[in-house]
């Protein structure tokens, strides 16, 4: 119930940069990565406990294993699994889907993607699972893609 309001905080940053087509410069790449603090900041508060971890989510859900994701830095199990857990959920969505900006990844491609990043993007013990039960994440991603 969480995982979706992970990107909440982009309703802080101008549909010109959300919707852009091209590469975006360093400026526009700083001001896009303020959604997690938005996001977190928007939903800190909540004495409701979904909102409370969605909160989480969405502050830490691009930290990076090997510590060089943002907005914190944090590495390793310094980042709270429900964020570990969404990295992974988004990067599949993000790459295995059509974006304005980019081509959908083949599934294949996808796959290969979290093999290299293991231990450095994502949480190597959650990449397991994934690769373990990668079959089934690619039927879950067929019948709720809309690009159909």
């Amino acid at each position: 119930t969480a995982a979706p309001l992970h990107d909440i905080g982009k309703i802080g940053i101008p549909d010109s940069l959300l919707l852009k087509a091209g590469p975006l410069d360093d400026e526009e790449r700083t001001l896009i990565q303020t959604h997690t603090t938005l996001g977190y900041d928007i939903l800190r508060h909540s004495q409701r406990d979904a909102l409370q971890s969605a909160a989480i989510i969405a502050h830490e859900h691009h930290e990076r294993w090997d510590g060089l994701g943002y907005p914190q830095g944090l590495s390793g199990e310094h980042i709270h699994i429900f964020g570990r857990i969404v990295a992974i959920a988004d990067v599949f969505d993000a790459l295995g889907t059509k974006r304005v900006y980019k081509e959908a990844w083949s599934l294949d491609d996808v796959k290969e993607y979290f093999k290299e990043e293991r231990g450095k993007s994502f949480d190597p013990y959650l990449i397991d699972l994934l690769l373990e039960h990668f079959s089934e994440f690619k039927m879950l991603h067929t019948v709720y893609n809309d690009e159909k």
